[in-house]
């Protein structure tokens, strides 16, 4: 239940401090789901001839949809921030969160890798080691070890490390000071290619979590500014429009001479504010469509749904030769959908048998869960 806190047209948003529940970001994570399912068919070369130009046009800057996983991560988590937590507890429920289905995602890559999909194997056992410890994306060289789709899972790994202590400053920080930091970070992602091409072989812009770390930290400052009810984030009407154009602006050139991406940094501040208007919606109840049952559904279908869909993508087209099928898109469509369709199968197993009673046994072991209950009980 959300609970409106000021009239639609008022001119001061007002704290928002017991919203809890913002089922319009939920549904989101499956729209962005299904536009790095749309990238991954692209590369996966699905549809050929005109078909597959087409397709391109519409899905080659669909890899941002890890930008805006990463946004949504660092909002979420700034907006569901309580002070009493410990880093401790933080940290258990993000492994409890993210743990279980990543070491599923890495014996269906092994397994994939042994059968329908040599290509992805990985040689040695360093990289391999490293991605199921989550630390794989620090060598660029290993950045798609294990399971390819992983990587972000690295990059979210360094932000949840990070989250306690940035937090804490941003919540305490005036609002001009986030402004700043808000700022800051989008000429960071902008500077981010320069950055890597300083240090070749070190670093990625890609994906390094360093790198990355910016996108996830304006999503926090949006969330804590807006919280507080010193921001009022724009109407769906104009952040919609504007998210459409980030999309497509982050496949405009660098600067001439340079490897700075200014385009890149207007898509992470164009989607920053889609986030935003959306949260706004649903914490002064007028939720959107991404709120309903389905949308919901899929959502939380979402993250099971990105680890194994580029495995799936890659085994339905391992027959034609090297993999890539370039078909008609009147072959091409039906090829889509059965790999849609398994990965979806697959991902709803593993949410349901996997993710949530794996979550459930792993959250018994928070020791900070604990102690708070029997200080409730003995309080009573």
């Amino acid at each position: 239940m959300t609970v409106p806190v000021a009239p639609p047209m008022a001119a001061a948003p007002g704290p928002l401090d017991r919203v809890r529940n913002l089922p319009s970001l939920t549904g989101l994570r499956w729209a962005t789901a299904l536009l790095i399912f749309g990238h991954h068919l692209m590369a996966v070369n699905y549809f050929g001839g005109n078909a597959g130009v087409a397709w391109g046009v519409v899905f080659e800057a669909g890899k941002t949809g890890v930008t805006l996983f990463f946004i949504l991560s660092g909002f979420v988590l700034a907006w569901g921030y309580r002070p009493q937590q410990t880093a401790r507890s933080f940290w258990w429920h993000r492994v409890a969160r993210i743990y279980p289905l990543h070491v599923v995602g890495v014996v269906l890559a092994l397994i994939a890798a042994a059968t329908l999909v040599p290509e992805i194997r990985t040689d040695g056992a360093a990289p391999l080691v490293a991605n199921v410890l989550l630390v794989n994306g620090w060598v660029p060289d290993w950045w798609q070890a294990g399971n390819p789709a992983s990587w972000s899972l690295v990059c979210e790994a360094f932000f949840y490390l990070g989250f306690p202590f940035l937090i804490r400053p941003l919540v305490r920080a005036s609002n001009r000071i986030l402004t700043v930091v808000a700022v800051a970070s989008l000429v960071l992602v902008a500077l981010a290619p320069q950055i890597a091409a300083f240090a070749p072989g070190v670093l990625s812009s890609a994906s390094t979590p360093l790198l990355r770390l910016p996108e996830f930290v304006i999503g926090m400052t949006l969330a804590v500014m807006m919280k507080r009810g010193e921001w009022m984030p724009l109407r769906l009407g104009i952040a919609v429009p504007l998210a459409v154009a980030g999309y497509a602006l982050s496949e405009a050139p660098m600067v001439p001479g340079t490897d700075i991406h200014p385009g890149l940094a207007a898509t992470v501040g164009f989607y920053a504010l889609l986030v935003a208007s959306l949260a706004n919606a649903d914490a002064r109840g007028r939720s959107t469509f991404l709120a309903r049952p389905l949308w919901q559904e899929l959502g939380r279908v979402s993250f099971a749904f990105y680890l194994v869909h580029l495995l799936v993508i890659a085994s339905v087209s391992s027959g034609w030769p090297d993999g890539h099928p370039e078909l008609p898109w009147r072959q091409a469509v039906p090829l889509a959908l059965a790999a849609f369709g398994i990965a979806l199968a697959i991902a709803w197993a593993m949410h349901k048998l996997v993710e949530i009673p794996a979550q459930r046994w792993l959250l018994r072991y928070d020791r900070s869960r604990k102690a708070s209950t029997r200080e409730a009980v003995a309080a009573h």
